[in-house]
């Protein structure tokens, strides 16, 4: 506090000046009015009070600086903090509305994302359930053409069964004895002759 001792000192001393002023003028008019001035009177109360003045400022001043000081140090600490505590919930706030502000194109943005999500995954299900359908025409047509070559074959096998029956049937029919006759000698006679 170098800086401010001229300023207190002239301070401290027109602050006693006024209170001499404000103390010693009541006493002198109360004993002007009742028998005239008394200056001896006056002069020592003077000289006491400025004794008692200069014995305050030698006692008091020093301490008095020092808590002067360290509350004026210690208010303009408190100031720096509030700024500092006023200047962080400014930018809180600046950043909660700028949030505030953001918040419907995030919203939106999210909204979209989702949208194209389903949208991809409704795609991919179907190309799925495409490639499956696919597989599932594939694997029935391939077993309607084993299965129709499986009947195929019994219907030709059938056929042929029913056609021997019915070509036996008709030999059986159509060949009379001298037929059969005949058939045996050559028969015999093919034998016979690779013998």
């Amino acid at each position: 506090m170098r800086k401010h001792g001229k300023g207190l000192k002239y301070l401290v001393s027109g602050f006693v000046g006024v209170l001499i002023l404000l103390v010693a003028f009541p006493a002198l008019a109360t004993e002007v009015g009742r028998q005239g001035i008394n200056w001896k009177g006056y002069i020592y109360r003077i000289i006491n009070f400025i004794i008692l003045v200069f014995l305050l400022i030698k006692f008091l001043k020093k301490p008095l600086t020092e808590f002067l000081e360290r509350r004026h140090n210690q208010v303009k600490e408190e100031l720096r903090k509030a700024q500092e505590l006023s200047a962080a919930a400014e930018s809180a706030y600046r950043e909660a509305q700028q949030r505030l502000a953001n918040m419907d194109r995030e919203v939106h943005a999210i909204r979209e994302q989702m949208l194209r999500d389903v949208e991809q995954e409704k795609n991919r299900l179907l190309e799925e359930a495409k490639k499956k359908a696919t597989i599932m025409r594939t694997q029935a047509e391939q077993e309607l053409r084993e299965e129709i070559e499986q009947m195929k074959k019994k219907i030709r096998e059938d056929i042929s069964l029913k056609a021997l029956t019915l070509a036996e049937d008709l030999v059986k029919r159509s060949i009379t004895e001298e037929d059969q006759k005949r058939l045996v000698d050559l028969y015999v006679q093919q034998v016979g002759g690779k013998n």
